[in-house]
């Protein structure tokens, strides 16, 4: 087992300091960047530390005392360097919180080590025991970044992640360059971009709700005007979505559409948030079941009929068979929401149309695949409907 040796990082707490440190960045073919922040009680997360690493040694950057964020918009956006993450999701959110901007270009460990067969949602410490056959501690996952100073352990478990991820990174590029497989991370980073750009409109939050298509259209529409009340009452509080009133509760209030405060109770919710909120949300109940029926969303999509399931059964085998061919996990193929809206774009009869999210290297390696499967079933279901009209003649 190698031994850690981690370097002293520079700090960067003045504005001056992130713009010299900034001006070297823009000259590196590629850095490694973290974050680290605090989401417990809270809707945004709460930067504590910015990590990066290059060439030249690793930096910790004190998001507490820094005020200009301009140099560190221009390298996050330089088209030449590229910035190195590992499971990103939540620090292109820390980055869009601190400079109003996302990271790109963008590579993302975890999904590279996907690619090169090493696993499926591999945490960073778990792909460095693999691939630099070193361990890394794990203890300050939970630390509290907002303090300061910073205990010794949680500098050196900050700097570890971008130290190693700085190394990481071209021994995962040279397996997939060996796999053929480099465009394809360069394909799926880029669509994380993407998704994490065009963000779902507010207005379409109610689809997420568990058990939403059991709902008739006007309760849908209430359901939509409640869970829009819940985010912006959640930004505006800066707290958690469920600590201002949980999916379950607006679930019932939509579904019953409760009169009195009783009721609000009776649905799920606590005392107390029927104190502050109750009337606000009763409101809501009244003004939306007078509203027009243009204005009522459509049922959703319920679930597949049975038929339909045993077609996404025979999506998800060949799925299967095909990603154990590859040597990757069947959900970075093709995940279960994308086959099922394949299925949908055209069940029963065809024709099927591929998901945004099977095209690129997707499309060539199953997509088209998965094409024929259904076009053949479609085939099946009309000759076996022409035997039986033919029989009743």
């Amino acid at each position: 087992m190698t031994r850690l040796k981690i370097p002293q990082p520079q700090w960067v707490t003045t504005d001056t300091q992130l713009e010299d440190v900034c001006r070297l960045w823009c000259r590196e073919a590629y850095i490694a960047v973290d974050t680290e922040f605090v989401r417990t009680t809270t809707f945004y997360p709460e930067a504590g530390l910015l990590q990066v690493a290059d060439s030249q040694g690793s930096y910790l950057i004190d998001p507490l005392t820094i005020t200009d964020w301009q140099p560190l918009i221009e390298v996050l956006q330089h088209p030449l360097v590229v910035k190195v993450f590992h499971a990103c999701a939540e620090d292109l959110e820390v980055c869009r919180r601190l400079t109003g901007v996302v990271p790109s270009p963008l590579a993302d460990t975890q999904i590279g080590g996907a690619m090169a067969g090493l696993g499926a949602s591999m945490g960073f410490q778990r792909l460095v025991k693999e691939v630099l056959n070193i361990n890394l501690p794990k203890e300050e996952t939970r630390s509290n970044w907002l303090m300061r100073p910073l205990r010794e352990e949680q500098i050196s478990y900050a700097v570890a992640d971008v130290h190693y991820l700085y190394r990481l990174y071209p021994k995962l590029v040279s397996q997939l360059k060996k796999l053929g497989r480099q465009a394809w991370l360069a394909e799926d980073c880029e669509r994380l971009l993407s998704m994490s750009e065009k963000s779902e409109k507010a207005q379409l939050y109610f689809r997420r709700v568990k058990l939403a298509w059991k709902l008739r259209p006007q309760e849908l529409l209430l359901l939509q005007h409640l869970v829009l009340w819940r985010e912006q009452q959640a930004r505006e509080r800066n707290v958690p979505r469920n600590k201002v009133v949980d999916d379950n509760s607006l679930w019932n209030i939509a579904r019953f559409k409760a009169r009195n405060r009783d009721q609000l109770i009776k649905a799920g919710m606590r005392p107390q948030a029927v104190r502050e909120d109750g009337k606000v949300l009763l409101d809501i109940v009244s003004q939306v079941q007078g509203m027009d029926k243009s204005l009522w969303p459509k049922q959703l999509d319920k679930p597949l009929s049975p038929q339909a399931g045993q077609w996404l059964k025979l999506l998800k085998e060949t799925v299967t068979s095909k990603a154990e061919l590859l040597n990757i996990p069947p959900d970075l193929l093709a995940r279960k929401k994308a086959l099922e809206a394949l299925i949908r774009s055209g069940y029963p009869n065809g024709p099927f149309k591929l998901p945004e999210s099977l095209s690129g290297w997707r499309k060539a390696e199953i997509g088209d695949y998965l094409m024929m499967i259904l076009q053949d079933q479609t085939r099946v279901i009309s000759l076996r409907k022409q035997s039986n009209d033919e029989s009743t003649v």
